[in-house]
């Protein structure tokens, strides 16, 4: 992903100088580099997402009919376009995190989706960074945006998804955060670390939680609808929850996500 990049910028206040609460970074991403593409990128990265690695290996492993089980890799994917849009921003967040920042995905919501067109009301994914000491865990609520299109007026996304970003880290409480501990708990045998790293991320994750644990917002966003009313709203506005934000943003994030789930659908 980091070779998509074209820009990345730590965001500032206007001059009429709101009270800085958090901090922001925007980060752009080109559609192409040569001759690889953004759409390919995260749509060969789609399967994961609704699936455990080792369960799609396990079909494999058993010589199913190979046809089926190529079917089978996205089977939970979205067939709407709302809900490809949803789950796109979210997953090209995930990636963000893991590909560019460098963390490891512990969990992401979209694995608990129990058809193909629905969302989960939980936070979007935790990650985790084992080379730190404590390790450090990262929340990320990811939210996503087709603004501007023909039927609806732009208004600047603090009037929409920054709004619910805000709002939904604030209502994310105590009985939440327990949910989703659990949930990776449950499924940390699967994962890919090593035993004491394993133990360490169970031990971190049974109540009160981790030591160092941050919560980020996150946003994928169409490039027209970048401004500055926005930047002062997503870093100023109070929270009872702290947290800092990263805007990432795509030249059409609607083309991307009805290009990445077709690869899949066609």
């Amino acid at each position: 992903m980091k070779k998509f990049i074209t820009k990345e910028i730590e965001l500032t206040v206007s001059s009429a100088g709101p009270t800085v609460r958090r901090k922001g970074w925007r980060t752009l991403f080109t559609d192409s580099v040569g001759n690889e593409s953004l759409v390919h990128l995260v749509a060969g990265q789609i399967p994961y997402f609704y699936r455990k690695p080792e369960s799609i290996a396990a079909d494999f492993s058993r010589r199913h009919n190979a046809l089926d089980m190529i079917t089978d890799l996205a089977v939970k994917a979205p067939t709407t376009p709302k809900f490809q849009r949803s789950h796109c921003g979210e997953i090209f967040c995930a990636l963000y995190v893991e590909q560019v920042l460098g963390f490891t995905r512990l969990y992401s919501k979209l694995t608990l989706t129990s058809s193909e067109n629905t969302n989960v009301h939980k936070m979007d994914a935790f990650f985790v960074d084992t080379n730190s000491v404590p390790f450090t865990f990262l929340a990320v609520e990811a939210k996503s945006s087709i603004l501007p299109t023909p039927n609806t007026r732009f208004k600047g996304h603090r009037h929409g998804i920054l709004k619910q970003l805000i709002e939904s880290l604030e209502s994310y409480d105590p009985d939440d955060e327990r949910f989703d501990f659990t949930a990776i708990r449950d499924n940390l045998e699967r994962e890919n670390f090593t035993q004491n790293q394993r133990s360490q991320i169970y031990h971190d994750l049974v109540p009160p939680g981790p030591q160092n644990l941050i919560r980020m917002g996150m946003a994928t966003i169409n490039g027209p609808t970048v401004c500055q009313e926005d930047d002062d709203f997503v870093l100023s506005t109070p929270c009872k929850k702290s947290f800092s934000y990263r805007a990432l943003v795509v030249s059409d994030l609607s083309k991307l996500a009805t290009d990445v789930y077709a690869k899949w659908h066609s």
